[in-house]
C-alpha cells in the first residue's frame, strides 16, 4: 500500500497539474498570466463545504458543480472584464494588473461567504477537513483514484482535441499567430472565451477535491496559486505538455521535499514549505527560462531525436 506521505504528494500533483495546464492555456491564448486564476479553486472549495455541510449530500456531487460555477466566472471575466479593458486599448501589464485586482475581488467574496455561513448556522468555515466525508477504494481514499482517473482522462482528452478536432487546430493557430488565424477565419475571441471556460472549470473540479484531503479555507486559492506558477514556468508557458510534466513535479516535490528537510531540521522546516516551489521559479527563470520545453527544443536544435507533443505550436510538435 502507499505510504501516507506518498499519497499525499500524488493527491497534491493531481491537484497542481489541473490548475497549472488553465494557467498556461488561458496564458498561451489571451497573452496574460491570469493571477486570479488560483481563487477559482477557491470556488471549489467552498462548493464542497455547502454541499457537505449544509446540505449533507455526498461530495462528490461538488464536482459539476464546481466546474459549471469555475468556468461561469472564468467566461464573466475574460468577456466582461478582460474584452471591455482590450476594446479601450489595455496593455498586456494592463490587463495583468487587472486579474491581480480580481483576485482580491473574487478572494473577498469567499471570504464573505465564509463569515455569513459562520453567523448564520454556526458552523466553523475557516479551517476545515472533509476527509470524512470521502469513501475507500482497496484501502486507498476515494479523492486519490477519482483524481488520478480524472488526470490521465484530461491528459488524453487534451491531447486528442490539440491533435484531432478542428477547435484544437483553431487554437493552436491563434497561439502560433492570433491576428494570422483571424484573418484565415477563425474566431479568436470564441476560442479566447473556450479556453477561460475550461480553465475557470478546471481550476473549481481541483478545488472541490482539495478539502477532502487538505485543510481548506478562504486563502488557499490564493496560497495555492505559487506553486501553480511555478509549474507553469517549469515546464514552460508555451505549452500545454510542458504544464502537466511541471505540474506534477512541483507537486510532488513540494510534498516529499518539506518531509524530507523536516525530518532533516525539525518541524519547524513545515512553515516553509512554498519556499520549495519558490527556489523552484527561480533556478527556472536563471538557469532555463523557457522550462523543459525550451530545454528540449534546444535539443532537438541540436540533432537530438526527441519526437514529444510539447508544444502547442504545429511547428513544434
Amino acid at each position: 500500500m502507499l505510504p501516507p506521505v506518498l499519497k499525499d504528494a500524488v493527491m497534491y500533483a493531481n491537484l497542481i497539474l489541473m490548475l497549472s495546464i488553465g494557467f498556461t492555456l488561458t496564458y498561451l491564448t489571451a497573452k496574460i498570466p491570469n493571477f486570479a486564476h488560483g481563487t477559482f479553486a477557491g470556488i471549489g472549495i467552498y462548493t464542497t463545504f455547502t454541499v457537505v455541510k449544509l446540505w449533507n449530500l455526498n461530495p462528490y456531487i461538488a464536482a459539476p458543480l464546481s466546474f459549471i460555477l469555475g468556468a461561469a466566472v472564468g467566461a464573466f471575466l475574460y468577456v466582461v472584464v478582460i474584452g471591455t479593458l482590450k476594446k479601450y486599448g489595455a496593455t498586456p501589464l494592463s490587463l495583468t494588473i487587472a486579474t491581480l485586482a480580481l483576485q482580491i475581488i473574487i478572494s473577498a467574496i469567499i471570504n464573505i461567504y465564509a463569515d455569513y455561513i459562520r453567523e448564520t448556522t454556526g458552523i466553523y468555515t475557516r479551517v476545515f477537513l472533509l476527509r470524512t466525508a470521502d469513501f475507500k477504494f482497496m484501502e486507498l481514499p476515494g479523492v486519490l483514484v477519482i483524481t488520478t482517473i480524472l488526470i490521465t482522462l484530461l491528459i488524453m482528452g487534451f491531447h486528442f482535441m490539440l491533435t484531432k478536432t478542428k477547435f484544437g487546430i483553431a487554437m493552436r493557430a491563434t497561439v502560433e499567430n492570433a491576428e494570422l488565424a483571424s484573418m484565415m477565419g477563425i474566431n479568436v475571441e470564441f476560442v479566447c472565451t473556450v479556453s477561460w471556460i475550461l480553465t475557470g472549470g478546471l481550476a473549481g473540479l481541483a478545488g472541490s477535491f482539495l478539502p477532502l484531503w487538505f485543510q481548506g479555507l478562504p486563502e488557499t486559492g490564493n496560497m495555492i496559486m505559487t506553486s501553480v506558477f511555478a509549474a507553469s514556468v517549469l515546464g514552460g508557458l508555451s505549452s500545454i505538455y510542458g504544464a502537466m510534466i511541471g505540474g506534477y513535479i512541483i507537486g510532488l516535490s513540494e510534498i516529499l521535499g518539506i518531509v524530507v528537510l523536516s525530518d532533516l531540521l525539525g518541524p519547524w522546516v513545515a512553515a516553509y514549505r512554498m519556499l520549495i516551489p519558490l527556489t523552484v521559479l527561480a533556478v527556472v527563470l536563471m538557469i532555463a527560462p523557457r522550462g523543459i520545453v525550451g530545454v528540449i527544443e534546444n535539443l532537438q536544435a541540436k540533432g537530438y531525436t526527441l519526437k514529444l507533443p510539447l508544444s502547442l505550436k504545429g511547428s513544434r510538435t
